[in-house]
């Protein structure tokens, strides 16, 4: 919200909130909906049946497309590919891609002008800010965000949770003040059958009014980050409650979901997580599928793993949209990392699966002989009781876990953790258990599991 529209809804009584809530949930619903959303909803659910060559022949002639509009109407593109000697039909198939140059996010910035299309009114800004705190204003087209809403909606529908289903949502939602501890901790929107939960008030005192609204409301589907969810999943294990009602799908986004924290949701919950991943930028969507692998969509845009040969399986994601006319970004380093479902050579094109998202090109534990280490959840695993947990490099020899256990660390549990560290490192590095009460979020409310030398220096 606005400042001004914040100040009002903060000062307005909690019934009024509620109505607050659903007119801003209608006002998006139809923003997001309604019209073409329609169309492009039917072409997601029937891509999910397109043959591979099917998917290439699309994503080929999208691209191309794409790269004739850029050289038409783009002055950045219009520069860059005439220093380059590149022509529209130089680039005609996924794999000839790599011959347009790739885009860091300080080069968007400086040339953000010269990025958009003069003659396309932008359906809406999107604000992105990133790990530096530096703002990005994106201009994105009717088409790229009706698509990503629908994109969304169809991987619910996918894993058995209809639209209008009643949604329970943990995510980054300020409902009420932090130093506000009175119930209700929750605001319904009825637009969309959602009751947004806020995660900042859950704790062991607030927990018993959030069990009896969740099982009062009943929802199809919990939907928000996967750190939200594993701490209503912890509350329940320490009060020796259990859910009154069943949910057919969890869908977390928006952070890295760890493997401790799908163990502890599904057993929960009863019920199996969905994990999908989207870019604020509009580029890229990978949902979960029934095996546990990221499905990369392809009518959004196309995603590139920039593996090298000391890491053949992983590296970070190249980003190229195939609909965002309004301001396009091709080849964009959008500083995720992921992992693929098999090693491939350097410079081996687009892909279509990702076995991991491994989180923020920063989020990497570095070791003094120059390996970068991602998805360092591993040394948890044998570890019954964390409550939560993040990994911090502290030096370039010493990382510190900080761990919130669920009651007493025990020194077996510590052991396991340095054993699985060194299965990681080797003796290359020192690590320091430190129990604590809790640890902060970062903006927005999201929680950060890993934090490298670089992400300290960033000012986290």
């Amino acid at each position: 919200m606005a400042s001004n529209a914040e100040a009002i809804y903060l000062a307005s009584p909690v019934w009024l909130q509620n109505l607050l809530v659903t007119g801003m949930g209608y006002r998006l619903f139809q923003k997001r909906y309604t019209g073409l959303y329609h169309h492009l909803l039917q072409q997601a659910r029937d891509a999910r049946e397109w043959t591979p060559a099917q998917r290439e022949t699309w994503q080929n002639q999208q691209l191309h497309r794409m790269v004739r509009h850029c050289r038409n109407a783009i002055p950045y593109y219009q520069r860059l590919f005439a220093e380059h000697g590149l022509h529209e039909n130089d680039i005609t198939a996924l794999s000839d891609l790599h011959k347009i140059p790739p885009l860091d996010k300080q080069t968007v910035r400086e040339n953000a002008e010269e990025l958009r299309h003069a003659g396309e009114k932008p359906w809406l800004v999107q604000h992105t800010s990133g790990s530096t705190g530096t703002p990005l204003a994106l201009g994105v087209n009717e088409h790229t965000y009706k698509l990503a809403m629908a994109l969304v909606v169809d991987h619910e529908e996918s894993h058995g949770v209809p639209f209008g289903a009643r949604r329970a949502t943990f995510a980054g939602r300020m409902v009420q003040p932090p130093d506000n501890m009175s119930p209700p901790f929750a605001r319904y929107n009825r637009a969309e059958n959602q009751r947004l939960y806020s995660a900042y008030h859950l704790n062991d005192q607030t927990f018993d009014w959030y069990r009896r609204d969740l099982d009062r409301f009943q929802p199809r589907e919990l939907i928000g980050y996967p750190s939200a969810i594993s701490e209503l999943a912890s509350c329940y294990l320490r009060s020796a409650t259990e859910p009154k009602f069943q949910p057919k799908a969890i869908v977390t986004n928006s952070e890295t979901l760890l493997d401790w924290q799908r163990e502890k949701i599904e057993s929960v919950f009863n019920c199996p997580v969905f994990d999908y991943y989207g870019t604020a930028e509009y580029l890229v969507f990978a949902g979960q599928d029934q095996s546990g692998l990221y499905r990369t969509n392809p009518l959004l845009g196309i995603a590139e793993v920039c593996t090298s040969e000391q890491q053949p399986d992983s590296g970070p994601i190249l980003a190229t949209t195939l609909t965002n006319t309004c301001m396009p970004i091709l080849r964009y380093r959008i500083g995720d990392t992921a992992t693929l479902e098999s090693p491939r050579a350097p410079g081996s094109g687009p892909v279509s699966i990702l076995k991991a998202i491994n989180g923020r090109e920063d989020d990497y534990i570095q070791t003094p002989d120059g390996r970068r280490l991602g998805r360092m959840d591993h040394i948890f695993k044998g570890v019954r009781g964390i409550r939560e947990a993040q990994i911090i490099q502290t030096a370039p020899d010493h990382c510190t876990v900080k761990l919130v256990p669920e009651g007493l660390l025990e020194p077996s549990d510590s052991d396991t953790i340095r054993a699985n560290f060194r299965k990681r490192v080797a003796d290359a590095m020192v690590l320091t258990i430190e129990p604590v009460e809790s640890i902060p979020r970062g903006r927005n409310g999201k929680f950060k599991n890993v934090i490298g030398m670089d992400g300290i220096d960033h000012g986290y």
